[in-house]
């Protein structure tokens, strides 16, 4: 009975001590006059016992207030320091989230510009989610005009914060990034994917990417071990290869990295939490495999454009021993320095993302203004641009006239032009390699098409199987058909070489013997000449050869006609 009456004397005296320190008062700091309400309570939410010590923090974000970053940072700040207080509720009335991740995602830059740090107080993940009867909050008016610079990108980069995530599937897999202005996926949510695909997925990722890599690497260096140079087509055939080796490689820097450290990243406010990375910067394997795979796999994509031209060139006009290397600086230049600008600005505009799927790091697996504007326009340019050649060269085959043998007066002029069977050959392999080139950059229109349906939340009225999803296959597809370019080409360099091994290995074949026509020998032609005997050069007398049928006795000869000829010599 003791116990109890000294219990209930300590919360009779909590109570009192609680209700003495949540007691409204008015607004005494001028910043947060006139903004809404006119009651305040201390301690406030940066645990300011007094409004004066609250007003002098407040005098530090003058400037940033005059910067005008966001419209609704002064409701922000005076809602932090000078919270709303009314006799109703007993908590004091602050931000809502949704209100501070808007304002930080316009303001911290400004901050992070000028050295300063978003303070501690103001981290968001201190206030109420929404406002609700359990925890009232203030949302604020929202932004009269989103900032410069801040565009609505796929309902992943929206200026109304975190109510863009809530207008996506599975809300709760979603983070609002004030950094980015986006909101990014936790590394480990399953909102596409399952984890049993992503598992498939990266089984047939590590596979294909292998026997690539394996081919490739083989061939380039069988062909540099030879030291054959060829024309410009097999030259650049070769830097094909090369492209899609280092291409490969990219994929096995992520499968040993590993998921999480190649294509997560740890979320700023939350060291804690890790985020599918949308800032491939900030992962310095998450950059690595995005340079691999975006810049070699565009350079082979231009080399490839290089094989088609040669061929064009190689058909149009035979190549000569002259003027080889007239082009060669132009198109190393064009080949290696395309890819890199347009590496260069993604990693300047921090596009660099992973995808769930394999968590691999490209560009546009989260953006799809990025993936149309730095994947599909340039490999749909590429694919143009070899088609045109491939096409203007096939047309020239097909209207080339046959050849027709030299007469005996023209055996000693020039041979006419021909396509011997490497030019055919190359125009093969060019006409061979847009095939799966085509059908990847099919499934990246697909996936920008039907993007922004599959990570819209259903309506109401749908039931959840109908929601959209994407095909698995097609992405699977796309990973082979990815990594199949560069077992193409690897055994189209090593096809000849095999060829000539396997000769080699089977030993010199024996000619063929020559088959004789049918019939008698024909009779050779012989010039029959007979001397005579006045003169010391002449040749014998061949009496067979104007003699006429008669019986063994008998013999008579036609008189030989003379014919004069110079040095002294008769030819009869």
């Amino acid at each position: 009975m003791k116990c109890f009456a000294i219990l209930l004397v300590t919360v009779v005296i909590g109570a009192a001590s609680e209700a003495s320190v949540r007691t409204c008062e008015p607004i005494k700091v001028a910043m947060c006059k006139n903004i809404g309400y006119n009651q305040t309570g201390m301690p406030n939410l940066a645990r300011h016992t007094l409004q004066a010590d609250a007003d002098v923090t407040l005098q530090t974000f003058s400037p940033l207030v005059q910067y005008g970053c966001s419209s609704q940072l002064h409701l922000f700040l005076c809602a932090v320091y000078v919270p709303m207080c009314t006799d109703k509720v007993a908590l004091p009335i602050g931000p809502c989230r949704g209100l501070c991740e808007s304002v930080y995602s316009r303001c911290y830059p400004v901050l992070r510009g000028f050295g300063f740090p978003w303070p501690a107080e103001l981290d968001c993940s201190l206030f109420p989610a929404e406002n609700n009867h359990e925890h009232m909050c203030m949302e604020g008016p929202g932004e009269r005009a989103p900032p410069v610079g801040v565009i609505p990108d796929s309902g992943l980069g929206s200026p109304t914060g975190r109510g863009a995530c809530r207008r996506l599937i599975k809300p709760n897999s979603w983070v609002w990034v004030r950094g980015s202005g986006r909101c990014a996926q936790f590394c480990d949510a399953e909102v596409l994917w399952e984890n049993g695909e992503r598992r498939a997925a990266e089984v047939w990722l590590a596979t294909w990417a292998a026997l690539s890599f394996a081919c490739t690497l083989a061939a380039v260096g069988a062909q540099l071990a030879c030291g054959e140079r060829g024309g410009a087509g097999e030259r650049a055939l070769v830097l094909v290869a090369l492209c899609r080796c280092a291409a490969a490689a990219g994929w096995g820097v992520r499968a040993a990295a590993g998921r999480a450290a190649a294509g997560c990243a740890k979320d700023s406010t939350s060291p804690a939490r890790l985020l599918l990375a949308h800032d491939g910067l900030a992962n310095p394997n998450c950059a690595v495999v995005f340079l691999l795979l975006y810049y070699f796999g565009l350079a082979a994509s231009v080399w490839w454009v290089v094989v088609a031209g040669a061929w064009r060139a190689s058909v149009l006009r035979p190549p000569s021993g002259t003027g080889r290397g007239d082009h060669s600086s132009l198109l190393q230049l064009a080949a290696w320095g395309v890819p890199a600008a347009l590496a260069a600005a993604v990693l300047v505009t921090r596009d660099v993302d992973a995808d769930e799927l394999t968590g691999t790091c490209f560009v546009g697996n989260q953006s799809s203004k990025s993936l149309l504007a730095l994947v599909i326009i340039p490999e749909a340019i590429c694919l143009l641009l070899g088609c045109v050649f491939l096409s203007s060269g096939l047309r020239a085959v097909l209207r080339r006239p046959a050849p027709v043998p030299a007469p005996s007066a023209l055996l000693n002029a020039p041979p006419q032009p021909h396509t011997d069977q490497s030019v055919l050959r190359l125009g093969a392999f060019a006409a061979l390699y847009a095939v799966p080139s085509a059908c990847i950059l099919a499934t990246w229109v697909y996936e920008y098409a039907w993007r922004d349906e599959w990570l819209s939340t259903p309506m109401p009225s749908s039931e959840p199987s109908t929601h959209a999803r994407p095909a698995f296959w097609v992405f699977l597809f796309r990973i082979f058909a990815t990594q199949i370019l560069g077992v193409m080409v690897a055994v189209w360099i090593a096809t000849p070489r095999l060829k000539a091994l396997w000769r080699r290995l089977s030993g010199p074949q024996k000619p063929a013997a020559s088959k004789c026509p049918p019939g008698p020998p024909p009779t050779p032609m012989t010039l029959h000449c007979y001397a005579a005997h006045a003169h010391a050069h002449t040749l014998p007398r061949h009496t067979h050869k104007y003699a006429t049928y008669r019986p063994p006795q008998q013999h008579s000869y036609r008189k030989p006609r003379h014919y004069h000829y110079s040095a002294g010599e008769t030819i009869l």
